[in-house]
Order: structure tokens, then C-alpha cells, then sequence
């Protein structure tokens, strides 16, 4: 999990805030009990990073769009929300950056493949 952060760290450090990093270290630190999952309120998150809680939201918000964290919001036994459970995501690689078109080698066309097995070993001048 500790990579998953990492990676996602590095791969969108320029598009995230200071404090929407620091919430990201802030859930990966409270998910020890259950590796990738953290069950905390906005309320605490903010008093801990001592930002406001519509900070918070924002940053959670942002933080799923990326596709770092994902929210599952959970409801008390009397009707009421409960704490939400923030899954961090494990890192993916964006599909256009780790697919490679179908060409061959890059110097070598089919034509000049064809010749050189077409041609005898007299032909080359040493």
C-alpha cells in the first residue's frame, strides 16, 4: 500500500495541493488495521491537519476524480451518516502510456528486410 501512495504521489505530485497530499499520507497512516481502507470523519481529518472541513471535501472530491481514493459512505444504526470509509486505490499505469503500437523495429522498414534476404553473401563488399 505504501508504494500505491507513492506512486500516486508522484505521478500527480504537481496536481494536488499541499493539504490534499497530507490527506492522502493522513488515510494511508490511519489504515493500518485493514491495508488500504481508512475509516475516518471529515471533522477529524480536518482537526488533524488543523484545515477546515469543506478543505476536506474538496480534497476528497479531487482526490477520487484522480483515481487515488474512492468514498464509501457508511450510515449509523439510528438513521444518521456515519464515518466514511476512504479505500486508497491501488496505482495503474494510464493505458496510453503503457501500450505500444504494433511497429516493428523503428530503423528497419519491410523493404529493406525483403533486400537484405534477397541479396547473396557475394553482393556485401568487405
Amino acid at each position: 500500500m505504501d508504494t500505491a501512495v507513492e506512486e500516486h504521489i508522484a505521478a500527480h505530485y504537481y496536481d494536488l495541493t499541499e493539504s490534499e497530499r497530507a490527506i492522502v499520507f493522513k488515510l494511508a497512516s490511519h489504515s493500518l488495521e485493514h491495508p488500504g481502507a481508512c475509516h475516518l470523519k471529515a471533522a477529524t481529518i480536518a482537526a488533524a491537519l488543523e484545515i477546515s472541513t469543506k478543505t476536506v471535501y474538496r480534497a476528497i472530491s479531487k482526490l477520487e476524480s484522480l483515481g487515488i481514493v474512492k468514498k464509501e459512505t457508511t450510515v449509523k444504526s439510528k438513521s444518521g451518516q456515519g464515518a466514511s470509509i476512504y479505500i486508497i486505490l491501488p496505482y495503474n499505469v494510464p493505458p496510453s502510456m503503457c501500450e505500444r503500437g504494433n511497429a516493428e523495429k523503428p530503423c528497419e522498414s519491410k523493404v529493406e528486410a525483403q533486400q537484405s534476404e534477397n541479396q547473396s553473401s557475394k553482393s556485401f563488399k568487405f
